[in-house]
């Protein structure tokens, strides 16, 4: 079967700064459409910002209830020389933010495959570890994904 890839680009920004730490929000219109059954692969590519350095993150999806398999791997910037990495096999995956981040020139790169046990949607989610603090996915960022199975 081939199949080919899908790119799907974030118009404008999208913050986070919840008046709670580590509240969850969606990347609104960094997402894709999945069936019962298919399995597909993806790539998320997000340059951020943060308010402070002292504004740690965290990135993640989420999709429809109980995938059948789901193989997520990410990575994002603490310091100029130091990141966070993850692997998870649920949604919002790591439950907490890590501690630092830089002002600008952060990316999260997330990847994975998934097998989808309803139809529905797989959007890419992040949250700010420090109240009110917001870290800023920027226009531009990527998704590339493709239905494989």
């Amino acid at each position: 079967m081939t199949t080919q890839d899908v790119l799907v680009i974030l118009a404008a920004d999208v913050a986070n700064a919840n008046a709670v730490a580590n509240t969850i929000a969606d990347v609104t219109g960094l997402s894709f459409p999945v069936v019962t059954g298919e399995t597909y692969q993806y790539e998320f590519t997000i340059p951020y910002t943060a308010a402070a350095t002292t504004t740690g993150s965290r990135w993640c999806i989420n999709g429809p209830a109980s995938p059948t398999m789901l193989s997520h791997f990410s990575q994002y910037p603490l310091t100029a020389t130091t990141f966070t990495m993850n692997c998870a096999t649920a949604y919002d995956i790591p439950a907490a933010c890590n501690a630092t981040s830089l002002l600008t020139g952060n990316v999260a790169i997330m990847q994975g495959e998934i097998k989808a046990s309803g139809n529905g949607t797989v959007i890419a989610r992040f949250a700010s570890e420090v109240a009110s603090s917001a870290i800023t996915a920027k226009a531009g960022a990527t998704l590339r994904y493709r239905r494989v199975l």
